[in-house]
């Protein structure tokens, strides 16, 4: 529903969805939620695997999984529709603005701009973020698990996913002021969706699916080769520690699933009250320096490709990012 919402900001308000915040934030929540269902439901499977029980709790009935999703999807668009009915202008806040700071009360640095996002939409943003990671680290550990090295290919389709998010908050960091970012995450986000469905295609032929015969000229022939066995495939344990946020998810294994979703975006809201805040004692995000906001996509982008290079060729590799 982003690209619907994008297209009422700019025909009711003529601003892009990144600068009406009360759209942004119901629009960009869907997306939060999606994550957020595919980490529980993987959290969930390993667990299982852990204990030994032959199905998650996910698995062994679809009602709760289904009436989250339900009743979070209602909740994001009851925060569109209610606004909506309330006559909202331009800027009118995500939630009333409800998590924000008084006005009064960021007496320091500069004066924040109109189109800055309220405290609940960074959230959203960093969760979204936090929840890409913790799914690409649990492929990576569901892959030695089960054996299927394939679903390590999972975590690679992600990262230009995840490098599209990056590229998302550093336009927002900037309060919208460069330009090219939004063509490059448009272009980062189709080529994500491209490698993670080439990755999920690679999992599936891994596991014995061939596509039917009306469509399979437009696959690639699959051999043998493309299969995994299990029987000659090896695994090197991996540290424990904690690394990065992408282990967020075994460091609090122990948690429930509420707590563990608590903690998450208990995290997410320091970073942001921090970034939204923060960043008005600083001169560059009001300067819109296209060379820095390029720095500040591609520098994490490139140190995370290199962690799971590291961790491909050495399962012991610890990097402090």
């Amino acid at each position: 529903l982003t690209i619907p919402a994008a297209i009422a900001s700019k025909i009711l308000f003529d601003v892009s969805l990144a600068d009406c915040d009360w759209l942004h934030g119901s629009a960009e929540s869907l997306l939060t939620i999606t994550n957020l269902v595919t980490v529980v439901a993987f959290r969930q499977a390993l667990n299982a695997k852990d204990k030994g029980e032959l199905d998650p709790i996910s698995a062994q009935s679809y009602a709760p999984m289904t009436w989250l999703v339900v009743g979070l999807t209602a909740l994001a668009g009851v925060t569109a529709v209610v606004p909506a009915l309330a006559d909202p202008t331009t800027h009118t806040p995500y939630l009333s603005g409800f998590m924000d700071l008084p006005k009064d009360a960021v007496t320091w640095g500069h004066p924040e701009p109109e189109n800055a996002l309220t405290v609940a939409t960074w959230i959203i943003h960093w969760s979204s973020l936090v929840e890409f990671l913790v799914a690409m680290g649990f492929a990576w550990r569901w892959a030695d698990l089960v054996q299927n090295p394939k679903w390590k290919g999972i975590t690679w389709g992600l990262l230009p996913l995840h490098s599209s998010g990056i590229t998302a908050c550093t336009y927002h960091l900037f309060y919208n002021q460069i330009p090219l970012l939004v063509p490059l995450q448009a272009f980062l986000t189709c080529i994500g969706n491209t490698t993670a469905a080439y990755a999920a295609y690679r999992l599936a032929v891994s596991n014995g699916w061939e596509p039917p015969e009306n469509i399979s000229a437009f696959f690639p022939s699959t051999d043998a080769s493309t299969k995994t066995d299990s029987k000659t495939t090896t695994t090197t344990e991996e540290s424990p520690s904690l690394i990065g946020f992408e282990d967020l998810g075994d460091a609090l294994a122990g948690d429930t699933d509420y707590t563990f979703l608590l903690k998450l975006f208990g995290g997410c809201a320091v970073a942001s009250y921090a970034f939204k805040y923060g960043e008005l004692l600083f001169d560059f995000p009001f300067d819109a320096n296209l060379l820095l906001g390029l720095s500040i996509v591609f520098v994490p982008s490139l140190l995370n490709a290199f962690k799971w290079y590291k961790r491909s060729q050495d399962p012991s590799f610890e990097g402090w990012f």
